[in-house]
């Protein structure tokens, strides 16, 4: 998704998640090498990250993926394409930075859409990159259903899907694959 925001101003929320989670490493890091104001900025800059991705990053059943340059959401009930993302509601769960009933219900969501259990197979995004206006980068180039767009993969590929709910505190149950 690399031209979503190629002139600097698109927003990336699953990286507002993951910053969130280095910030807070960073954090633990200044601490143990005695730096306390580094370790209290990187704790502020956190918790305002945290803020922000809630308020913005939200979109009422799971977590938007991204907003382009625009400021056009991706990850959106709206979108005809990639209406809905693994990755962001994955994050959301590892970073910790999300409140606990929002992600349980992003990981409902990734559960009902993206989880096939009759096939063993985890959707990265649905629906795939295909017709639509929207031109993500490179990602859009690729057969639906093949590589990023929409892929369906084995458990072991899409790891974050499976091992978030297991690392956030069990606030929603992993996919039972076969």
């Amino acid at each position: 998704m690399n031209l979503v925001g190629v002139h600097g101003k698109g927003e990336s929320v699953w990286l507002g998640f993951f910053l969130c989670e280095v910030l807070r490493q960073f954090s633990k890091v200044a601490r143990i090498r005695g730096d306390i104001a580094f370790a209290e900025r990187c704790i502020a800059e956190q918790m305002q990250l945290r803020k922000n991705v809630g308020q913005n990053g939200w979109g009422g059943a799971w977590y938007r993926r991204a907003y382009f340059d625009d400021g056009t959401p991706l990850g959106s009930e709206r979108n005809a394409e990639c209406q809905i993302d693994s990755i962001s509601q994955s994050w959301s769960v590892l970073s910790g930075a999300s409140d606990t009933e929002r992600s349980r219900r992003a990981m409902a969501a990734v559960d009902k859409r993206l989880v096939w259990r009759h096939h063993g197979l985890i959707q990265l995004l649905d629906p795939p990159f295909d017709m639509s206006e929207l031109n993500p980068g490179y990602i859009k180039s690729y057969v639906p259903g093949v590589r990023e767009s929409g892929r369906l993969s084995r458990p072991s590929f899409d790891a974050l899907v499976i091992i978030a709910p297991a690392l956030g505190g069990r606030v929603y149950v992993a996919p039972e694959t076969a």
